[in-house]
């Protein structure tokens, strides 16, 4: 009785990833931090089959900016599990005892980040995109803060739009439009779209303030702003999910997406403010799938977009092997069908350019999957534009597929983009 209480006061020893990894950097287990560290796992992963690798780590963040990840999983008694990184990173499993339950943990500083997947007697279990984290930091300047003596522009919250029949059918999206506090009705204004907008127009950094700050301190011209969101077609069966129609809008490239924004968005716009319809006056941006989206509205569309604000940008291949269709009807006019991993190379063979400026943001620890790698392909994308002469700036960081660097540099991204 008495080391059945001793046992019970050590299994609550074990609360949290960074108590894992004192244990797995001990020498040698005793059968109670056995006991501690399977009581741990049946705790954090409660109800998931450990044997199909499809679950995320678990990660409790530092002080310092950084974290501690904790892996398990299940597998033969006596098998060679490792987790494997990009970057030739591999964190070998310790078996608890003879259980078949495997566990590894590392403590990773800021600014880093980790794409894994597990291999039991070398062979790799697929890698998802529940298989990757990291530890991004970063600060918010002035111009991306709330200033008490800027005046305050509106977001209005537009009435849900339902796509007509000519462009996806059915969709149905949330939009919202900025007016600046400095608008005139007799002065057109500017106009900036941007894809996914709910998440440009709210949280820490958002576009609505950084237009207020630069707005009032003339570094940008008055504009009217579009923040929209990716259309979903409801279920037929009300009990199950709506479809997300998020790729069907976003990674076809072509000018599909720019006119359902012209005919059936900016023509409610044009109507109720005084907008400048000169392409030079209209910039769109987004990020990943949006933000490939914005380049090809401009590239199609170079009538009615000319400057593209693009974050961690999805100009990779989204199609599967051996589906290299041509559109036909409409979409035929622009040639065979492309996706934005084929951008570098129109770019390059494209003549005349179009009167594109375009503005990449992207990190090194971006995604690498069988759709591509993003931060190559946006390496490609800067290579191509300057190779043709566009006008093309870049930020390049650490990040991850993420928003969290593009949102803090945002303030001097729109100041270039709009000089």
């Amino acid at each position: 009785m008495t080391w059945w209480l001793f046992s019970s006061v050590l299994l609550a020893n074990v609360q949290k990833p960074s108590d894992v990894l004192e244990l797995y950097v001990k020498e040698n287990l005793e059968q109670v931090d056995i006991e501690q560290l399977q009581a741990y796992c049946d705790k954090a992963l409660k109800n998931i089959d450990l044997s199909k690798a499809q679950h995320r780590a678990i990660i409790e963040k530092t002080e310092e900016g950084g974290g501690i990840a904790v892996w398990f999983l299940k597998a033969k008694s006596g098998s060679t599990v490792v987790v494997n990184a990009e970057k030739n990173r591999a964190w070998p499993m310790r078996e608890l005892g003879q259980s078949g339950l495997y566990f590894s943990a590392e403590k990773f500083p800021p600014m880093s980040s980790v794409h894994f997947r597990y291999t039991v007697n070398g062979s790799r279990f697929p890698m998802g995109k529940e298989h990757r984290f990291g530890f991004e930091n970063y600060s918010f300047g002035e111009m991306s803060l709330k200033q008490d003596h800027v005046p305050e522009g509106k977001l209005i919250k537009m009435p849900k739009h339902q796509a007509s029949d000519e462009f996806f059918k059915g969709a149905i999206r949330d939009w919202w439009v900025y007016v600046p506090a400095q608008y005139q009705k007799d002065e057109p204004a500017k106009l900036m779209v941007f894809n996914d907008g709910s998440s440009f127009a709210m949280g820490e950094g958002n576009a609505c303030i950084v237009l207020d700050n630069l707005i009032h301190a003339k570094k940008l011209p008055v504009m009217i702003a579009v923040f929209i969101n990716p259309g979903e077609i409801p279920n037929q069966d009300l009990k199950k999910p709506a479809y997300k129609n998020r790729s069907d809008e976003y990674d076809t490239c072509t000018a599909t997406y720019a006119n359902f924004l012209e005919k059936e968005i900016l023509a409610q716009v044009y109507a109720e403010y005084n907008v400048s319809k000169r392409a030079e006056d209209h910039a769109i941006g987004g990020s990943s799938s949006g933000a490939s989206c914005a380049f090809s509205a401009a590239w199609y569309r170079n009538d009615l977009f000319t400057r593209v604000l693009s974050f961690v940008g999805s100009y990779t291949d989204f199609r599967r092997i051996g589906d290299f269709p041509q559109d036909e009807g409409e979409k035929s006019k622009y040639g065979p069908w492309k996706v934005a991993h084929d951008y570098p190379s129109l770019i390059r063979k494209t003549e005349p350019k179009r009167s594109i400026r375009v503005y990449l943001q992207d990190g090194e620890n971006d995604l690498d999957n069988n759709l591509g790698n993003w931060f190559l392909n946006n390496l490609r994308m800067e290579a191509a534009l300057k190779f043709s002469g566009y006008e093309v700036n870049t930020v390049w960081g650490k990040g991850m597929h993420s928003k969290k660097h593009g949102m803090s540099v945002l303030p001097e991204m729109l100041e270039w983009l709009w000089q």
